[in-house]
């Protein structure tokens, strides 16, 4: 069952005020949240800039998500929001304990949240790439690898079963990563997961707020599945020529340059999306029965959150 217009309106002020938990919209959150919320099509009426700097009450907008699923997906983007940074502050924590209150969330359901995001942050991905010296064939094999990885991600950023879909959101930052250290083994450096981390993260990407936006999409009519997929494969279109821009200059790249690099790049990671819509289709469709299974035997604690990945990893 989907989210209606007005639960994901609200859904997106609880959002805010959880960002705004200690009193501010910090400036890096502002952009975090605006750089999340780009491209998405908004409520009628509303702007990107009234939503940010407008006062709500929470429990005036609790009371308009009625539905069960978007009380949960409400619930696990304010979660995505809150523990960002992995330092959910008292203020944020008491907003969360009130949501979990006032909907009757089961204790179950939100300490799996929580397991879910901290064992994510802890899990590795294997990369091991032999460096290759010719730039041509560099260049060639680098393209292929971020396509392959840009479709995967869309296909993850497409699954909007509720308490599933935060789970192939996870997934999608783990390939991500695991794409930027990939890059640079065949540019010859090695690279460990917090430093490719720090890069998605300088840029906007792997942040809660992209996170719970994107969670968030898969179950509104009017944002739908299209705009989670579309958003992960430009995302990921735009990190692998990020990482190249990166890897190319010694990773000597000041944080300015890689953001540019990146916003371009995921202008033309939408329209690569466009023309790869078929070949998109095609891995939704061989994959998705066992997404599914494997969100429901990770959420069910049958594997590890490291085995859950390498084999999100092997789909690619």
């Amino acid at each position: 069952m989907a989210m209606s217009e007005l639960e994901a309106t609200a859904s997106l002020r609880i959002m805010i005020l959880v960002a705004k938990a200690d009193g501010t919209l910090h400036e890096d959150e502002r952009a975090s949240l605006s750089f999340a919320l780009q491209g998405i099509p908004l409520p009628k009426g509303a702007s990107l800039q009234n939503l940010l700097d407008e006062e709500s009450n929470l429990d005036a907008q609790l009371k308009l998500i009625t539905s069960s699923e978007g009380q949960e997906t409400c619930y696990t983007s304010a979660y995505a929001i809150a523990n960002a940074d992995g330092d959910c502050t008292p203020e944020e924590k008491k907003i969360l304990e009130h949501i979990k209150t006032t909907y009757k969330l089961s204790e179950e359901k939100t300490t799996l949240v929580g397991r879910l995001f901290a064992e994510a942050k802890d899990t590795v991905l294997p990369s091991n790439i032999k460096a290759i010296n010719d730039p041509k064939k560099r260049a060639e094999e680098i393209k292929e690898d971020t396509l392959k990885y840009a479709v995967m991600c869309s296909v993850l950023g497409a699954f909007p079963i509720p308490g599933l879909a935060i789970l192939t959101d996870l997934a999608a930052v783990g390939l991500q990563v695991k794409l930027v250290r990939d890059i640079g083994q065949y540019f010859g450096h090695q690279i460990d997961k917090p430093a490719a981390k720090s890069l998605l993260l300088g840029v906007g990407i792997g942040t809660g707020a992209r996170i719970a936006v994107t969670n968030l999409c898969k179950f509104v009519p009017m944002f739908g599945s299209a705009v989670g997929a579309a958003a992960s494969f430009a995302a990921t279109y735009a990190v692998g020529k990020m990482a190249v821009a990166y890897f190319e200059n010694g990773c000597k790249a000041d944080m300015e340059t890689l953001k540019k690099a990146f916003r371009d790049a995921e202008k033309e990671g939408k329209e690569q999306y466009a023309k790869n819509k078929d070949v998109i289709a095609t891995k939704q469709k061989e994959q998705q029965k066992k997404i599914e299974q494997l969100a429901s035997d990770r959420k069910a604690g049958k594997i590890t959150e490291a085995e859950y990945e390498k084999k999100i990893a092997e789909l690619v």
